[in-house]
């Protein structure tokens, strides 16, 4: 694809460039493998790393699922805008992810930081 389209299309997604994106989809492709083969997600140190996108919270990791999760969430604002699986989402982590008195299970494993379901990618529009 040449360069100007790869602009292009990152863009409309948010991504800083088109290399961005096609690292956002690497990325999300390995997600996607290790989600399909059953194999551990939880806290599993990603492999294909993925640039933040600059403005995005520092407390961010790409090395950890969540900010996987909130590229996804961002990409479906502009691919199914109407599409409810954030909220899902949200609410399965905010609401119903059980908590471990001895915090042995946290969602801080996954990469979720305090505040995180505050973040605009995750509000409804």
């Amino acid at each position: 694809m040449q360069h100007a389209d790869q602009q292009t299309i990152a863009a409309l997604y948010g991504a800083p460039s088109g290399r961005a994106f096609a690292q956002w989809l690497r990325s999300l492709n390995f997600i996607r493998n290790v989600s399909a083969h059953h194999s551990r997600l939880w806290n599993i140190n990603v492999l294909e790393l993925s640039p933040i996108p600059p403005g995005w919270p520092a407390a961010l990791n790409s090395a950890r699922p969540f900010f996987y999760f909130c590229l996804r969430q961002q990409l479906l604002r502009v691919i199914c805008p109407k599409s409810s699986w954030g909220q899902r989402f949200k609410t399965l982590l905010a609401d119903e992810f059980p908590v471990a008195a001895d915090q042995t299970v946290a969602l801080s494993e996954l990469g979720a930081f305090p505040g995180w379901d505050g973040w605009a990618p995750w509000l409804q529009p």
